[in-house]
């Protein structure tokens, strides 16, 4: 599998109103009733295309009793992310296809999903609106030190190419190989960062950024961030649960090190490889949901949208997918929040994994039919 060639900023195509929508606003440009008009507009003309252009969605459609002259938003049939596990559901012409991206398979059997070159593209438009709600810096006045792989080292694996797309963003140290933190080099970079008089970012796996913690603890070791010093974590901790920090704990733990000024300066971001769309933490740490994505929570019986608030199952359906459907239903349980004064719109909080058997049992039926169908 191939790595998808360095993009730069200058060559995306903006050209539809998602891509206006995802490229030049701001998160705060829109009203709560501008933002629920956009969002129904954009997902069900995202509908009609995977409807038109995807035999086996179309196909599921039909199973569901829905065709093209759906119009409640609601009514879009989505899937379990565990279909990318057992077939390749693909819009988008195979020869259109950049690359095929897994997930890291941290439960046992890894997905892979088709991204042309659209997707992709909207991809890192995803993340350069989330940045919006850390701050807006010049390229002169900000530099990253990202504790992961470049993409050159990243091959297919979803998590890892997301956090290297910052890249594209701002002049980027990345301090790991063979997954290995280089914490000298990481020190050095950040020192140098600062004798610049720059904003820094330091971004990576919260497992990453609590080892580069541990390291300096174990050195003696703060480093004097104040004002000026933005972590941003993303892909959770994997494999490492047993070492894991609840929220408050983990700030506690970053304020400490890095002397920070307020905890609004620590913002983790939600994504999966079956999600088209990365997910940023506003200053409250809240996770925002930009308005070409739908979430929603789900009664795990039924699979009935829940009230504001309530706990289910979360269901995503990203219009910003070309290559795929990206209609999903996940197998994690949160809330879904609804923001009608103050920064408008909508924030999902993620809370555990599914671990009833029965609710696991019915996600990989429901998978496997897709697949035979």
């Amino acid at each position: 599998m191939s790595v998808v060639p360095h993009m730069k900023l200058e060559d995306i195509d903006v050209s539809s109103e998602i891509d206006n929508l995802i490229f030049m606003s701001s998160p705060f440009e829109f009203s709560y009733q501008a933002q629920k008009k956009i969002q129904r507009e954009l997902v069900l003309n995202a509908f009609r295309y995977h409807y038109a252009n995807n035999s086996d969605y179309r196909k599921y459609c039909g199973v569901s009793g829905v065709d093209a002259s759906l119009s409640d938003v609601d009514d879009i049939p989505v899937f379990p992310n565990s279909v990318f596990k057992y077939s390749k559901l693909v819009t988008a012409n195979k020869d259109d296809i950049e690359n095929w991206f897994t997930s890291s398979g941290t439960q046992g059997i890894k997905s892979f999903v088709p991204r042309d070159r659209v997707s992709i593209e909207r991809l890192l438009g995803s993340v350069i609106y989330g940045m919006k709600y850390v701050g807006n810096w010049f390229d002169h006045q900000m530099e990253l030190v990202n504790l992961g792989p470049d993409r050159s080292d990243v091959n297919d694996i979803w998590f890892k190419y997301v956090m290297s797309l910052v890249e594209l963003l701002y002049p980027t140290t990345f301090t790991v190989h063979n997954e290995k933190i280089d914490f000298k080099l990481t020190l050095q970079a950040l020192d140098r960062i600062k004798s610049s008089n720059k904003a820094i970012c330091l971004v990576g796996p919260p497992y990453f950024v609590f080892l580069l913690c541990e390291h300096m603890k174990k050195e003696g070791l703060k480093f004097n961030g104040g004002e000026s010093f933005y972590i941003i974590t993303g892909g959770g901790w994997k494999n490492h649960e047993n070492k894991s920090l609840n929220r408050v704990r983990f700030n506690h733990l970053l304020m400490d090190v890095f002397q920070l000024s307020d905890k609004s300066q620590i913002r983790d971001t939600f994504n999966q490889v079956e999600l088209n769309t990365c997910f940023f933490e506003d200053e409250q740490q809240r996770k925002r949901v930009p308005p070409w994505v739908y979430a929603r929570a789900l009664d795990p019986v039924t699979l009935k949208s829940l009230p504001n608030g309530e706990l289910g199952l979360l269901s995503f359906m990203d219009a910003s997918a070309t290559s795929y459907p990206a209609f999903l239903l996940t197998d994690d349980v949160g809330i879904i929040l609804e923001h009608a004064d103050g920064v408008v719109g909508t924030s999902v909080e993620v809370l555990r994994r599914v671990k009833t058997r029965t609710q696991k049992g019915c996600a990989l039926s429901m998978s496997k039919a897709f697949a035979d169908r």
